[in-house]
C-alpha cells in the first residue's frame, strides 16, 4: 500500500500524521511523507543585480527547512514496519500532494483540516479544499488524532459500494464499530409534491415514498452486513431528509469520528470532482472525513480511477525524493 502524507508542521497536520500513526496499516505500506515550499512571487522582481544566486540560496534554504521539518515529525510512524519515504518539493502545496500521489500511483493521500475550536474546526482549510477535490486516489482529511467509531454513507452507488472491499485491503479500520447509514430524501414537502405530480394518480404517492425508503433499508443492511463481513461489526440506520444534514447530524449523534463516503463517479471534465453531499459533509462535520476512490488501471498501464483524467489539468510538479 501507498500513502502520502502531506505535512506542513501546523497542528493539523500533526494530527494527520498521529492519525496515521494510530492505525494498524499493512506490513511493508509506504508511507510518503510530503512538504511543499513556495517562493514569493516577489522575490523574482527584474534588475535585481545577482538575483539568480540569491534565489538559488533561498530556495535551497527553504528546501533544508522542509526536509529538517519532515525529519523531524517522522519519528512517530517509526518502528511499524513502513517503509518511511520523505519529499519537499518547490510549488503550490495542493499541487506539489497531488503530483506525488500520482507519481508513485497512491491509494491513499491523508492531509490535516485547518481549525483551531470548536467553530474553525469545522472550516476547511484550502489545500485540503483543492486536495479532495482533484485528487485521482482516496482521500482522507484528518480532523483528530485517533479514530474509534465509523459513520460509512451509502447511497447504493458503484462509488459506495466499493467502500467495504477497499477498507478491507487496507484492514487499517478492522474491528471498529461502524454505521452504515442511507438517507432517503422522502420527509422533504417538495419532493413529496415531485412525486404526487409525478405519478399522476397512477400509483399513491404514500406507496412511491415507502418504496423509496425500503430500498434505503436496503442499501444501509448491505453495507452492514459486507462491512460485518470484513471485520467491521457495523449496524445499519436509514434516516429521512437532506443526506448531508443527516450524515453530519448522524456522526454527531453516534460519536462518530470518522466519516467514509465515496466520491460520485462521473464522465469527462467532472470526473475528480465532489458531489455536493460529501463537499457538505466535508465542510461541516466536525469529524475527520475519508473519501474513497477506487484506482483502476487503464489502457497503457497507468493507474487512474473511477474518475479517470481530465485532459484539461494542468501538469503537476516532481517532488525531491529522499528515503529515510
Amino acid at each position: 500500500m501507498h500513502l502520502v502524507l502531506a505535512l506542513d508542521g501546523s497542528p493539523s497536520s500533526t494530527q494527520a500524521r498521529d492519525l496515521v500513526a494510530s492505525r494498524p496499516w499493512p506490513d511493508g505500506t509506504s508511507v510518503i511523507l510530503v512538504a511543499a515550499y513556495d517562493i514569493p512571487a516577489t522575490w523574482f522582481s527584474e534588475g535585481t543585480v545577482g538575483a539568480g544566486d540569491w534565489l538559488a540560496d533561498a530556495e535551497a534554504a527553504m528546501r533544508r527547512e522542509a526536509e529538517g521539518s519532515l525529519a523531524s515529525m517522522a519519528t512517530p510512524l517509526q518502528g511499524h514496519g513502513w517503509v518511511i519515504e520523505r519529499r519537499a518539493a518547490q510549488g503550490r502545496a495542493a499541487s506539489v500532494i497531488l503530483a506525488v500521489a500520482d507519481e508513485v500511483n497512491a491509494d491513499l493521500i491523508v492531509v490535516g483540516s485547518r481549525g483551531h475550536g470548536q467553530i474553525a474546526s469545522m472550516l476547511l482549510g484550502s489545500v485540503s479544499a483543492e486536495v479532495a477535490d482533484q485528487a485521482r486516489q482516496s482521500v482522507l482529511v484528518a480532523r483528530g488524532s485517533a479514530v474509534s467509531r465509523l459513520l460509512v454513507a451509502t447511497d447504493g452507488s458503484e462509488c459506495a459500494t466499493i467502500i467495504p472491499d477497499m477498507l478491507a485491503e487496507w484492514a487499517s479500520l478492522r474491528g471498529l464499530p461502524a454505521v452504515a447509514l442511507s438517507v432517503a430524501p422522502v420527509d422533504s414537502p417538495a419532493f413529496k409534491l415531485i412525486v404526487t405530480l409525478y405519478t399522476l394518480g397512477n400509483e399513491p404517492a404514500e406507496l412511491q415514498l415507502d418504496a423509496l425508503q425500503a430500498l434505503h433499508h436496503r442499501y444501509a443492511t448491505e453495507m452492514a452486513g459486507r462491512l460485518s463481513e470484513h471485520g467491521i461489526p457495523a449496524e445499519a440506520e436509514v434516516r429521512l431528509g437532506d443526506a448531508a444534514h443527516e450524515i453530519i447530524a448522524a456522526a454527531s449523534a453516534r460519536q462518530a469520528d470518522l466519516v467514509v463516503t465515496g466520491s460520485r463517479c462521473l464522465h469527462g471534465l467532472d470526473r475528480w470532482l465532489l458531489g455536493s453531499v460529501v463537499r457538505n459533509v466535508l465542510l461541516h462535520t466536525q469529524a475527520s472525513v475519508l473519501i474513497t476512490r477506487r484506482q483502476r488501471t487503464p489502457p497503457g498501464g497507468r493507474a487512474g480511477s473511477c474518475r479517470g483524467r481530465s485532459r484539461g489539468r494542468p501538469p503537476r510538479p516532481r517532488a525531491a525524493r529522499r528515503r529515510s
